[in-house]
C-alpha cells in the first residue's frame, strides 16, 4: 500500500527532520529491514562513523532522533552510491 505524504516544513529543523525521514524510508525500501544492517553498511562506506559517536549517530538517526544535514548528505551520498553498484 502506498501512501504519499506532503510536508511543508515550517522551519530549518523541521527541514532537517523531514529529510532524514525521507532518506531512512529510501534506505528502508533498498532492503535495510533493521538498524545493524544499515548501521553495518554506513561505517563500511564512510570511516569516519567507525566510531563510539559515529555509531551513536547512526542509531539514532534510524531511531529518527536526529536532524543534521551533514549526517543527511553523507547518507545520501552513501545511497546513491548503492543504487549505482
Amino acid at each position: 500500500m502506498k501512501n504519499a505524504i506532503l510536508i511543508e516544513p515550517v522551519d530549518e529543523e523541521m527541514t532537517l527532520l523531514a529529510n532524514a525521514v525521507l532518506i531512512l524510508n529510501n534506505y528502508k525500501a533498498a532492503g535495510f529491514e533493521n538498524r545493524s544492517a544499515f548501521v553495518e553498511l554506513v561505517m563500511g562506506e564512510d570511516k569516519s562513523y567507525h566510531t563510539p559517536k559515529g555509531m551513536t549517530l547512526l542509531n539514532n538517526f534510524w531511531a529518527c532522533r536526529v536532524k543534521n544535514k551533514e549526517l543527511n548528505d553523507d547518507l545520501s551520498r552513501i545511497l546513491e552510491k548503492l543504487k549505482i553498484s
